[in-house]
């Protein structure tokens, strides 16, 4: 049984966090075979609730209460999901999720964090136009809705994109019913040197709103990528995404 709750979106560092001891925020239903790591995407709607936690004492506990606590523990996981905004692709969001097992018939799901993200050239300026809302549209539109596997994270990517990646599996668009056009080269990026440090390059330099604009990846300002790497520290690594 999947516990749902709606909530809005939390924003935390991950300093919060550890103070507050537990993620905030419960968002509803999770996809329905991410336990198993694959499946259609989370609902769109999200209201708002916060939780909190108070410290106390625990009795002693069995060892079969114990056990059945770390199993759980063990499966807990987390996923990233990525709206898409019509009104304007270049703001739209990106959120970390966390999957945790409360007990063998129930699951909570958290928004640990979500920052601003793009995908495809399209912003509020060209919206009505629709530009970069076609996913079939190599190197303009922005990347296919469906459920994408997290094929590796780099910190110190060197290519034609540089420094903190998540590289994407290939997905094929849908065109009236029908598989369309295959998208590859898709990743999770920002603009950086390949050591994470601002360049003098248009590639390697963050200069505003206009650089979430991308060829179909999904990009993040630096510090917010920074900060999305950073949850690896104390969260089970996300190894999928889930675009609607």
């Amino acid at each position: 049984m999947i516990t749902t709750r709606s909530a809005k979106p939390a924003h935390r560092s991950l300093k919060a966090l550890a103070t507050a001891g537990a993620a905030a925020v419960v968002v509803g239903l999770v996809p329905a075979a991410a336990g198993a790591q694959a499946s259609a995407p989370v609902s769109a709607s999200a209201t708002a609730s916060t939780a909190s936690t108070a410290s106390t004492v625990a009795a002693p506990q069995s060892a079969e209460v114990t056990t059945a606590k770390a199993s759980a523990a063990a499966r807990s996981y987390t996923y990233l999901q990525f709206k898409k905004n019509k009104k304007d692709p270049s703001n739209s969001r990106l959120s970390l999720i966390h999957v945790r097992q409360i007990s063998p018939d129930k699951t909570r799901s958290y928004v640990l964090d979500s920052w601003r993200a793009g995908s495809g050239l399209g912003d509020a300026k060209n919206a009505k136009r629709k530009v970069g809302q076609n996913p079939c549209q190599s190197n303009v539109g922005w990347l296919p809705s469906g459920d994408y596997k997290i094929e590796y994270f780099k910190n110190n990517f060197a290519g034609t994109i540089n420094g903190i990646v998540w590289k994407l599996q290939d997905k094929r668009c849908k065109a009236n019913g029908k598989k369309g056009t295959k998208r590859d080269a898709l990743f999770i990026h920002s603009e950086m040197k390949s050591n994470g440090k601002q360049g003098r390059t248009e590639p390697t330099r963050w200069d505003g709103n206009g650089d979430y604009k991308s060829a179909g990846c999904i990009k993040l300002k630096p510090s917010d990528i920074r900060e999305l790497k950073g949850y690896r520290s104390n969260f089970p690594k996300p190894t999928r995404l889930y675009v609607s």
